[in-house]
């Protein structure tokens, strides 16, 4: 049980007002001032109104009539047939029909469920040809069957006409004049022979927007499947319209609504491109016919005025600056500060490729170009750090006991410290013998090498050749650019042949540097050794005056620029770049060179070599603007490899595409127009572009006039169904409804001239639906109860006469 308002309770305290108020009552009147409180305790809990929980097991059942034209069963039929089962249903039951007048399958099952009470048992019947103008009814679907509600479907005929339902459009570098347009129309041709149209109606407003007849072509009748139309739109389709698709029967006019589809599209005009080479005088023609009409190659002598007198706002007329193998030094600082600021801030796409004449030295090194690209130019001066071996030869004789056998290992930790890990060490003591402490290793192992240290301790002779030559015979087998003997001893040292050993040494490269530990006695013996090992002499008299031990010289070079083929090319990037060019890995590209550049942070690959890893073809967003580089010649000799290929051409349009200014999108909205309205699809250029943009960059729009009432419905379906504007013949197969899957949710499929008129739908196992059960009228029924017995009592009762 739960209370409601259970403020009231509070009340309860003032049921023993009755015995003491206004005066306090004797035992006899209490008995009597029972019934007061009796009644006040009851009025009191019927205003806190309690209440249960209970279950109502009476099942629910909601009916779906798809009552569309394109449903072929009769309407009076169809109705007379769904009362009759409502009535059937809706004698043990609670049963709710709609009709779905627009065949939107996912809403109509959506709102099904929105009347059904959680946990209640319960079913929906739909009437329908499976017609679905929404993409909804899946989702739909799913809903009701985690609620355990079937669907169970009586599957009505469609009524058989011929019909086209969907009209595909595709373009691998975007629907524009001179480029390669596909269209993909879905037909299913009932009866006779037809000949199937496409046409292209321009903007709808504007003058002369007569149908452009397109394609035509024979279907056979009784067919279903897919049309094909490929088409090159020419400058009279430009700019917005619509696509129409017909099916025309054999007088020459459209069967019906059914077999008539349209579709919006965009048009646009050949990109123009400023395209900047410094290459002989057919580049231009070479470049035309690589890349196909659809780009509408500019050059310098073509324009109104120089290069290098054009401005950021003269470069607004352009989608893409091509800069082929051009050198940095023709196009002049001018040009390229407003390049640079056409790019990042108006949005201007480059494109840029060549050889060493562009990405090797001399090229675009050091200029604002070098800034624009996604890839690093390496033809600078790297510094290298070759790698060396170092043999530190330590005396460990008595003469080095105390603080100089320490200090000497401070000493050579500091040299080893110096090395790379490419690097390597060994370590040879000697104190009347020799020994190697840490043979030769790399320097890396630094954990070994300092163990090999700390054993070492004072206490011999000093006997200093020996260990010489063992350090000889190491470092012969050893094949490093540099190799260096460290001697780090007290100077007390016997006599022998160390001269002819040195010089031996250093002949084959191999140097010998001296350190005195401690004072000052011996070092001009030590200097004389350094000297005939063509080393360095160092004094260390104690651990304030650590020596810089130099044991190498690093140097530079410059990396080579252009890499000779061939080369093996792979695919990074994916569809979105390539579509239906991705070059296949069983048969790669191949380059004869390209120049070697590294990735910039933020840049992408899209084609690598394959051995190397190098990126050939690499693209970023810059500010507004997109920048590509190409490592290699367009059309020079180092991709005469390439180029002959049939899908190069298509595929370098589809990056050139991708790289280009990006438009303003599209936008549309109705327009109420006195008793009708109209749908709106406008394309605009954006503010930055208004005053330097050509006129197919102005304003465009196109209307479609529909009633008003058509529209007020666009406009309501649109937030719930978003792809409900297909004609109710011209449903997709993709989206008409798949009565299959109603098995797999408990539910099942009935065609229409199977249906039993006695055929009850079983509903689902629902748990109940939760009902409140109020006590609270039980309470006030009793109060008055109460009240009557007290006035009924004291009515009877007698007063007591004193």
């Amino acid at each position: 049980m739960m209370w409601l308002s259970p403020a009231w309770l509070w009340l309860l305290l003032l049921t023993p007002l009755p015995f003491v108020w206004p005066q306090r009552v004797s035992a006899a009147q209490a008995r009597r001032a029972f019934g007061r409180a009796l009644t006040l305790a009851l009025i009191v809990l019927a205003l806190a109104q309690p209440a249960r929980l209970g279950t109502s097991d009476r099942p629910a059942f909601v009916v779906l009539v798809d009552a569309s034209p394109s449903v072929a069963v009769d309407a009076t039929e169809l109705k007379a047939r769904a009362d009759a089962l409502a009535t059937t249903l809706g004698q043990d039951a609670t049963v709710t029909v709609h009709s779905l007048d627009q065949s939107l399958l996912g809403a109509g099952l959506a709102r099904a469920g929105a009347q059904i009470p959680r946990g209640q048992r319960a079913a929906v019947v739909l009437l329908t040809d499976g017609q679905s103008r929404d993409a909804e009814w899946p989702a739909a679907l799913q809903a009701l069957a985690a609620r355990d509600v079937p669907v169970h479907a009586i599957e009505l005929p469609t009524a058989g006409v011929p019909r086209i339902t969907k009209l595909t459009a595709r373009s691998e570098t975007g629907p524009r004049v001179g480029a390669p347009y596909t269209l993909l129309a879905n037909v299913d041709n009932q009866g006779t022979a037809r000949e199937i149209v496409l046409e292209f109606v321009p903007q709808a407003e504007a003058a002369g927007s007569a149908p452009i007849d397109v394609a035509r072509t024979t279907v056979p009748a009784d067919t279903r499947g897919q049309v094909r139309f490929d088409v090159e739109p020419d400058a009279a389709m430009q700019g917005l319209g619509r696509w129409v698709v017909r099916l025309v029967d054999p007088e020459g006019t459209t069967t019906n609504q059914t077999a008539h589809l349209e579709q919006d599209a965009w048009i646009a005009g050949p990109r123009r491109v400023l395209y900047l080479t410094s290459r002989d005088a057919d580049a231009r023609t070479e470049m035309n016919a690589l890349i196909g009409p659809g780009f509408d190659l500019v050059t310098p002598a073509q324009l109104d005025q120089p290069l290098d007198a054009m401005d950021r706002a003269a470069l607004g007329a352009f989608d893409l600056v091509v800069l082929d193998d051009e050198p940095a030094a023709e196009l002049g600082d001018v040009f390229l500060g407003a390049l640079s600021e056409a790019v990042r801030q108006d949005g201007l796409g480059l494109f840029a490729t060549g050889g060493e004449r562009a990405f090797g030295p001399g090229g675009w090194h050091n200029t604002s170009i070098e800034n624009l690209l996604p890839v690093e130019l390496v033809q600078k001066e790297e510094k290298r750090d070759p790698s060396t071996t170092l043999v530190v030869i330590l005396d460990t004789s008595g003469s080095m006991g105390g603080q100089r056998v320490q200090l000497a290992k401070e000493v050579a930790r500091l040299a080893i410290h110096r090395l790379l890990p490419h690097d390597k060490v060994g370590i040879v003591e000697f104190y009347g013998a020799k020994r190697w402490a840490a043979p030769i290793q790399p320097a890396s192992n630094s954990i070994e090498l300092e163990r090999a240290l700390n054993r070492l301790s004072a206490g011999g002779g000093t006997v200093i050749l020996p260990a010489i030559e063992e350090a000889y015979y190491g470092l012969k087998n050893v094949r490093t650019r540099y190799k260096h003997v460290l001697i780090l001893t007290d100077g007390g040292v016997e006599t022998g042949a160390f001269e002819p050993l040195l010089r031996s040494m250093s002949e084959e490269g191999i140097n010998v540097s001296t350190v005195l530990i401690g004072g000052n006695a011996h070092s001009e013996f030590l200097v004389t050794l350094s000297n005939w090992g063509k080393g360095r002499f160092y004094s260390v008299p104690n651990r304030f005056n650590l020596p810089e031990i130099i044991l190498k010289q690093p140097t530079t070079a410059k990396l080579p620029a252009l890499r000779p083929g061939p080369h093996a090319l792979v695919a990074r990037g994916g569809p979105y770049w390539w579509g239906a060019f991705l070059p296949p890995e069983s048969s790669p590209l191949v380059i004869d060179a390209y120049v070697e550049t590294r990735l910039r942070p933020g840049a992408a690959a899209l084609l690598e070599s394959r051995d190397e890893n190098h990126p050939v073809l690499a693209t970023w967003a810059l500010g507004q603007g997109r920048v590509t580089a190409l490592m290699t010649e367009l059309t020079g000799p180092a991709s005469a490899a390439w180029r002959d290929a049939a899908f190069v051409g298509p595929l370098l349009a589809r990056v050139l595409e991708q790289t280009r200014r990006a438009e303003a999108p599209l936008e549309t909205h109705i327009q109420t127009q006195g008793a009708a309205a109209a749908i709106v699809t406008t394309r605009s250029a954006s503010a930055q572009f208004a005053e330097s943009v050509a006129a197919p960059r102005a304003t465009s729009t196109a209307r479609v006039l529909v009633p008003s009432e058509r529209a007020t419905w666009l406009a309501d379906v649109q937030a719930l169904a978003p792809a409900a504007y297909t004609g109710e013949f011209n449903v997709p197969a993709e989206r008409a409804f798949d009565f299959s899957a109603l098995a797999a949710i408990g539910g099942s499929r009935t065609p229409y001239d199977q249906w039993d008129p006695a055929w009850r739908p079983t509903p689902g196992a629902g748990a109940g639906t939760a009902r409140l059960i109020a006590l609270w009228p039980w309470l006030l029924i009793a109060a008055i109860l109460a009240y009557l017995v007290d006035v009924l009592v004291r009515r009877l009762s007698f007063p007591t006469r004193p």
